[in-house]
């Protein structure tokens, strides 16, 4: 019969081979036997040795460490059998499985091992129970710690999610120091111990439960065993905790305790400590938590100041003196009463400034209105006006007679009838017998034509032409323009065919001399005449005082043809010789005359006929005309002559035409002389003032009426131009001086300047910090003082005064005299008018300390805000603070009373107990008292920052962990280990291994 170990290693062979049928059998022969009573079973297993306690100890460490190793691929590799094993029973197929010891299972690790020398764990037996429990022991070790180390090494490596890492720390141990590595192996150890001695002493049936009950019992008492190190270390610290109020040194390190565990963020406390800034404000000392900002700090200066209020009061009120002093030393000297009294001298200054300004540019204004000229009443002008023109056309007049004289002075000039022969004939034929015949003056004219021959006197045909002029102008007033006044200018004008053709004949005679080389031009009739018609322009000119231009114009616009004169006759005087009519003729007519009318009568008649038309159009036209009209001669005016001057100089674009034809008839210098003295009289009764200035206003609206006019007098408009630019000049300076005063009235100087109470002045200035100008009207006003010292510092000072009044209330702080300042509307002040400030002469230095003193009391304000819960009373917050870092009874306290108490009675009954509890009770007086003085250095370190470093330097915070929790985290690891090692048999800790275990459990092969 084969044994137990026979067995065994054929089924382990078997499952080498593949043979899974062999196997099976194997296995359920191996059960079978298990299951016999022990007297079938082979007697020599108690004969056979073992490979020894330190090998198998070994061996189950190993064992332990390859299955965690290769768990992974080992359940891999199961749960795919278990499918392919589910499969082949479905279908009946033989699919193959996968091999027991495939790569990186904990087979194939062991095999690793194995060959570089290490003993695998399935070849090491353990056949006593010493060796079966040394390598349950090692086993339990190896679950220990092997798990732990591969989820730290998972967790480091980023393997493993932060939850899961976290659960598997819990689970096996995070492996953070050596000491606790070495806690979970002395853990696990104790935990494969246990198990395996009572599987040794369980039956088979409850080996697995009592192995789990034992590797917990063992457990328990090695995770004990791996913490009393700690617990009696714990144990010291804590009689060292309560015994340190009761020394010099101990109470320190809990002053420094306390602020290290109440600081919100120790390392940014120590930093400020270390690196602490000056004060803000000279003599304003910061506590702790105002320095350091620290929120945590904050609630421990709340407890102290509910414990010791009268040093934070204190404090409080030495901050508020020293702001106090920091803005009175700004400006502590000064009048303000001086600044009113230079706004006077300023506003003063300024007034006198302006009346001298003012009268320079009334002074200048005055001269240039007298520049202008001397006016004259219309009526004078008018006169004298009437009077040049009168004069001036005599002289016209004359000069006409002269030349009309000079054309034939000795009568002898003759020229062809022809024409106005040939139109008497055609009006007589082409007259109807049944129309009514000429009468009168017309039949008379008729009839002299009728007696004319071939060839007719020159001063014969001018009379006739003035005969015929005078009857066109009485018909055509009496008739219009009826037969016979188209029969009269039809007369007229064939007379001025045939002068025309007596001088185009003698030109036309020229040009073809000039032609044929036999005369020289400037030798012809036209020539000649144009000679003499620019050399009569020239000397109209210098009679009349016109330009050349002026006077061609004159005569331009007379006949509408620009240098050239139409033939038009005036009546002219017959001189010379008398004709006598020929025999048997009544009338005019001439025999033996011959026609010589050469160039020179020509150039005489042009001259002539020029002077009588010039004469008409400047003297007879729409504009001069009027102004010399009367009934007859000796009548008087019907134009009044104050109207004279206004038809010339007025409003309007006809003003220009009326000074052009005023200067062609009275010369330049007359007509702009005396329109002039009139113009000058209308814009000083328009725009003259009392005070000899012209109103800029008026004189602007007199200019622009007068525009045309003004631009025929460029002289007067230019000094009436001057004058409005001083007269502008001048109320500019009115108006700019009187807003300057005004505006000063209005401003803060003269508010100040009527004032005399240092106080009322105060109140002035401070109030310039009300308007939204503030700035710009501080600025004004110390730039009106700024040449008076005395006024600068009162302004200073009056801002200090503002200040103090309107910032310190009247609270004391604590007992020292001196009312707080308000915090938050200084703040908010200084924020808001630094610039004001700045104006009013503080230098940015002295700007800087008004703001650190409000910045010393915004961080001052963390002692009564930070913390401060808002909208309810903090009296319980401070209370439950105060207990809070009060330091309760240790329990080591109780225990030593209790203690006490108990050895006094072992050795003295009921009196000796008592004098125990009184002893104990004594050491804890003792103990509070030193607690109190620990309050103390906590009160004193939170007034001093500088005492707060030194406290937290000396500090040396120690880690005293709890004993429960020691344990319960170290034998929550011993479940691992004992879990694994009790699901063990005694067979398979005989080196069977991992693989076997499975093949052989009853349940894998159902």
């Amino acid at each position: 019969m084969a044994t137990m170990e026979q067995l065994s290693r054929a089924l382990v062979n078997a499952d080498k081979a593949g043979d899974v049928e062999a196997a099976k059998t194997l296995a359920k022969e191996i059960i079978r036997l298990r299951s016999a009573p022990a007297a079938e079973k082979a007697p020599a297993a108690a004969q056979e040795q073992g490979d020894g306690i330190a090998l198998n100890t070994t061996a189950g460490l190993n064992n332990a460490i390859y299955s965690t190793a290769g768990a992974p691929v080992d359940l891999s590799r199961w749960l795919i059998n278990k499918g392919i094993q589910g499969a082949n029973y479905v279908t009946g197929s033989e699919m193959s499985e996968i091999p027991w010891d495939s790569f990186g299972g904990s087979e194939s690790i062991s095999r690793m091992f194995g060959s570089v020398g290490v003993p695998e764990p399935e070849n090491v037996r353990a056949v006593t129970p010493e060796e079966r429990i040394a390598r349950g022991v090692g086993e339990g070790v190896g679950y220990a710690v092997a798990p732990q180390a591969a989820v730290a090494g998972m967790a480091r490596a980023g393997a493993l999610s932060p939850s899961v890492a976290e659960m598997g720390g819990r689970l096996f141990g995070r492996g953070e120091s050596v000491g606790e590595v070495a806690a979970n192996a002395v853990t696990g150890g104790a935990s494969g111990l246990g198990a395996s001695a009572a599987m040794e002493a369980a039956p088979d049936d409850l080996k697995p439960v009592a192995g789990l009950l034992g590797g917990l019992a063992g457990g328990g008492v090695g995770a004990v065993a791996a913490t009393t190190p700690r617990i009696i270390q714990g144990a010291g610290r804590a009689v060292a905790d309560y015994a340190a109020p009761l020394t010099k040194s101990g109470r320190q390190q809990l002053a420094g305790k306390q602020l290290a565990e109440n600081a919100t963020d120790l390392p940014a406390v120590k930093y400020v400590l270390t690196h602490m800034p000056d004060e803000l404000v000279e003599g304003s000392q910061p506590t702790t938590f105002q320095v350091t900002g620290d929120m945590g700090l904050g609630g421990l200066e709340r407890a102290a100041q509910t414990r010791k209020p009268e040093q934070f009061q204190q404090r409080r009120a030495d901050q508020n003196s020293a702001r106090v002093s920091a803005l009175d030393s700004v400006q502590p000297n000064g009048a303000p009463e001086k600044v009113a009294e230079a706004a006077r001298s300023f506003i003063n200054g300024v007034e006198e400034q302006s009346a001298r300004a003012y009268e320079a540019a009334s002074a200048r204004a005055q001269a240039r209105a007298q520049e202008v000229g001397r006016g004259r009443p219309a009526d004078l002008v008018g006169a004298d006006l009437r009077s040049s023109i009168e004069d001036a056309r005599a002289a016209a007049k004359e000069t006409e007679r002269q030349l009309w004289g000079a054309v034939d002075p000795d009568g002898t000039l003759a020229l062809p009838a022809t024409n106005i022969r040939k139109e008497m004939q055609t009006i007589v034929e082409k007259t109807p017998r049944s129309a009514k015949p000429p009468q009168g003056e017309e039949a008379a004219i008729m009839g002299v034509v009728g007696q004319y021959g071939e060839v007719m006197p020159f001063s014969e045909i001018t009379a006739l032409q003035s005969r015929i002029k005078t009857e066109m102008r009485t018909e055509r007033i009496a008739n219009g323009e009826s037969a016979a006044y188209r029969r009269l200018s039809q007369l007229n004008s064939a007379l001025h065919a045939d002068i025309e053709a007596a001088i185009t004949g003698k030109m036309r005679q020229e040009a073809q001399a000039v032609a044929r080389g036999e005369m020289e031009v400037e030798n012809t009739l036209a020539a000649a005449m144009e000679r003499q018609q620019r050399e009569w322009y020239e000397q109209r000119a210098q009679a009349t005082g016109m330009g050349q231009g002026a006077a061609e114009a004159s005569g331009a616009n007379a006949v509408g043809r620009p240098g050239r004169i139409p033939p038009v006759f005036g009546t002219a005087q017959q001189g010379g010789r008398q004709f006598r009519n020929p025999a048997g003729n009544s009338g005019v007519q001439e025999t033996g005359l011959l026609p010589n009318f050469d160039a020179a009568a020509a150039g005489r008649l042009n001259e002539a006929r020029e002077a009588t038309v010039s004469r008409a159009n400047i003297f007879d036209n729409k504009v001069i005309g009027p102004m010399r009209k009367r009934p007859a001669t000796n009548a008087p005016y019907d134009m009044p002559a104050a109207s004279i001057p206004g038809r010339i100089f007025s409003p309007g674009p006809q003003s220009r035409e009326a000074m052009q034809a005023l200067r062609a008839a009275v010369g330049d210098k007359q007509a702009v002389e005396q329109i002039e003295r009139y113009a000058v009289e209308r814009l000083r009764k328009t725009a003259l003032r009392e005070d000899g200035t012209l109103d800029p206003v008026r004189l602007e609206v007199f200019r622009r009426i007068h525009q045309e006019a003004l631009s025929t007098l460029p002289g007067l408009d230019g000094r009436i131009k001057d004058a409005g630019k001083a007269s502008d000049f001048m109320a500019a300076v009115v108006k700019r001086d009187k807003e300057r005063v005004d505006q000063l009235y209005r401003s803060r100087l003269g508010a100040v300047m009527g004032l005399s109470d240092p106080e009322d002045v105060t109140r002035v200035i401070g109030g310039i910090f009300q308007r939204q100008d503030r700035n710009a009207e501080m600025m004004k006003l110390r730039s009106a003082i700024a040449s008076n010292a005395e006024a600068q510092q009162g302004l200073r000072k009056a801002v200090v005064d503002h200040l103090m009044n309107r910032f310190i209330g009247n609270v004391e702080g604590a007992t020292s005299g001196q009312a707080l300042l308000r915090s938050d509307a200084y703040q908010s002040f200084v924020k808001q008018h630094k610039g004001a400030l700045r104006a009013a002469g503080f230098s940015d230095d002295e700007v800087d300390l008004l703001q650190r003193v409000a910045d010393d009391l915004q961080r001052s304000n963390r002692s009564l805000n930070a913390v401060r819960v808002p909208g309810q009373s903090n009296t319980a917050q401070d209370v439950f603070k105060v207990q809070e870092t009060d330091a309760p009874t240790t329990v080591l306290g109780r225990i030593l009373l209790a203690a006490g108490g108990a050895g006094g009675a072992a050795g003295g009954g009921l009196s000796g107990g008592l004098i125990g509890v009184l002893g104990a009770k004594a050491a804890n007086v003792l103990r509070e008292r030193g607690m109190e003085t620990v309050n103390d250095l906590v009160a004193d370190a939170m007034l001093n920052p500088g005492r707060a470093r030194l406290l937290l330097t000396a500090y040396k915070p120690r880690t005293a962990p709890q004993i429960g929790s020691m344990l319960a985290r170290t034998y929550r690891h011993s479940a691992v280990p004992s879990s694994a090692v009790s699901t063990d048999d005694g067979e398979a800790a005989q080196g069977k291994g991992r693989r076997l275990r499975e093949t052989t459990n009853p349940t894998a092969m159902k």
